[in-house]
């Protein structure tokens, strides 16, 4: 019975704040939530399971992609990382074609590439790799066509 009160109490101590300080609270307003990346990523991947193969694995046409999770570079023993050459700035999506590299870096519409991705593209770019900052699966799929990427044309974005 006192724990009603005591929540009484503090709701009518709330309405008299509001009362004595004449603010009112300011009207709720939905907002479109921002997709992080990590979403991007799975959309991107369930796409490309559908237009070239399951990670990992050749398809037909001799295409192999794969995904990096690295998210936690730093982490807790940055040093052992590092001895086994894990840098920061490795790109997001690498697809494997005719002996070429495909780098795909995801980022949210918001999304910036930081200085050690862009210092990473540079030298992908210079070692003639081909190097494309992506937001969702339709530009990944735009990006793939592009570079000329074989793929089962599944999915229509």
């Amino acid at each position: 019975m006192s724990a009603k009160m005591e929540c009484g109490a503090a709701a009518s101590a709330e309405i008299s704040t509001h009362a004595i300080s004449g603010r009112a609270k300011k009207p709720f307003k939905l907002r479109t939530p921002i997709v992080r990346e990590h979403s991007r990523h799975r959309q991107i991947a369930d796409v490309l399971r559908l237009e070239i193969a399951p990670a990992g694995k050749v398809s037909v046409d001799g295409v192999v992609w794969f995904s990096i999770d690295h998210a936690d570079f730093a982490g807790n023993v940055p040093g052992i990382r590092m001895t086994r050459g894990i840098i920061a700035g490795i790109p997001d999506t690498i697809v494997l074609h005719r002996g070429r590299a495909y780098c795909m870096e995801v980022k949210a519409d918001d999304g910036q590439m930081s200085e050690p991705q862009k210092a990473l593209a540079t030298a992908l770019l210079a070692a003639n790799c081909n190097y494309a900052v992506v937001r969702d699966a339709a530009e990944a799929i735009a990006v793939l066509d592009t570079w000329h990427i074989p793929r089962a044309r599944r999915t229509a974005l």
